[in-house]
């Protein structure tokens, strides 16, 4: 894995996708923190890596929502405290659509 940073990148983009092999990966950091990945791809694994990265994703989504839940005291909550959420929300929702 390469690091990069986005300056760097800029000064020529083109040389740096040119060079960006099948086992390589390239960080590309700004004030030296990650910000982006390049990774190698080509049309016979393009949907597949399209599909690896939403599941990628999916589950940093997944995992901010448990962190927030744990931050918001949230993940202490009871089934029945969760089921009473619910039917609050979906109450609301109904209202909502109703007027």
């Amino acid at each position: 894995m390469r690091f990069l940073s986005i300056p760097e990148f800029s000064k020529s983009p083109q040389a740096v996708l040119s060079s960006l092999a099948e086992s390589e990966n390239i960080v590309l950091t700004n004030d030296g923190k990650p910000t982006a990945f390049i990774i190698y791809t080509d049309e016979s694994i393009f949907e597949e890596a399209i599909l690896d990265l939403r599941k990628l994703k999916a589950k940093r989504d997944l995992l901010d929502l448990q962190m927030q839940s744990i931050k918001n005291g949230n993940s202490k909550m009871t089934m029945d405290e969760i089921n009473a959420e619910i039917k609050l929300a979906r109450q609301e929702r109904n209202a909502k659509s109703s007027s």
